[in-house]
């Protein structure tokens, strides 16, 4: 046999074994895309069950948020009403204080007039 007769071999065992990768190739992709096809339906069949449940969370989210709305409501209510009555208990608490400095400024002024006065 030839050089050229060994290439024509060499040639077809090459083509023989190309063409059985790529038929390995196909039936694997077909084995792929039936995988995916598989995995396509149970997601379709799953999808709606679990949006359901992601719209139930989604709407008990938002109702616990309403109710905490109105939690921080009321307690922001009752903050500014405790500020308000702290600083009327401490205006109230000063009348006093500055009822006294007031006299006494007052007692001063006399007591300093008399004191001109006399002496």
């Amino acid at each position: 046999m030839a050089l050229a007769d060994w290439l024509i071999v060499i040639l077809i065992v090459v083509a023989i074994v190309a063409l059985g990768v790529v038929i390995y190739a196909l039936v694997e992709a077909v084995g792929t895309m039936r995988a995916v096809r598989r995995v396509a339906e149970d997601l379709e069949t799953r999808m709606p069950s679990l949006i359901d449940k992601a719209d139930v969370a989604v709407d008990a989210f938002n109702a616990e948020m309403l109710r905490l709305d109105g939690i921080i409501d009321q307690v922001e209510d009752v903050t500014i009403r405790v500020s308000r009555t702290a600083t009327l208990v401490q205006e109230v608490a000063n009348v006093p204080a500055a009822a006294a400095n007031v006299a006494s400024e007052r007692l001063r002024t006399v007591w300093n007039r008399m004191k001109r006065e006399r002496g």
